[in-house]
């Protein structure tokens, strides 16, 4: 379930989120402390701010949001700072409003920083299979390596029998390459 906060200083933007987003789960806050409160606390997808916040204008936290979560980032501001709020953030990946605008148009920023923010999701799924991966072949190179060395096999021999040794032990070659490396630091 997608989870909003939203920070503002009037009631009204949390109850237009939850008109165009009945589905996701939100919390609403008025200042930047508690913002900053629920963000050290829960994990959230979206963080929509509406300029200006009682005890800060809120660039600074929503550039905080931006450097420090995976957070997909709404600024709404008035029309007349929009173009200075945009220059201020524009290296950071946050997504500017000049408010009053109509609702569909809010509406279409939160879809759009939904789908950034689901696509990036499954960047960082794919980047983790990516390294797991990395991580096995270089151990299976390293174990290969301590066989050419050791028994003077070839390239290809080494492989094979890492091969081997896994498809008939039903392990893994990255958990059978281990196994010789952890054999052969007994040895040195």
């Amino acid at each position: 379930m997608l989870k909003i906060l939203v920070v503002s200083p009037s009631s009204k933007l949390s109850k237009l989120v939850h008109e165009l987003m009945p589905e996701a789960q939100r919390v609403g806050v008025s200042s930047a402390k508690e913002a900053q409160t629920y963000l050290r606390q829960q994990i959230f997808d979206l963080c929509i701010i509406q300029l200006p916040l009682p005890d800060e204008f809120g660039v600074r936290l929503a550039r905080q949001c931006a450097s420090q979560y995976p957070i997909g980032i709404l600024l709404l501001t008035k029309k007349e700072t929009y173009d200075q709020i945009v220059y201020q953030v524009k290296e950071e990946g946050i997504f500017v409003l000049g408010i009053p605008c109509p609702k569909d148009m809010i509406d279409q920023a939160l879809r759009c920083l939904e789908a950034g923010r689901i696509q990036i999701q499954r960047s960082m799924i794919q980047i983790k299979k990516l390294n797991k991966k990395l991580r096995d072949d270089r151990l299976i190179y390293q174990a290969k390596l301590v066989l050419i060395e050791q028994y003077h096999w070839s390239e290809e021999k080494a492989h094979h029998y890492i091969e081997q040794i896994a498809m008939n032990s039903g392990q893994k070659k990255s958990v059978v390459a281990q196994m010789i490396l952890d054999k052969n630091a007994g040895k040195a």
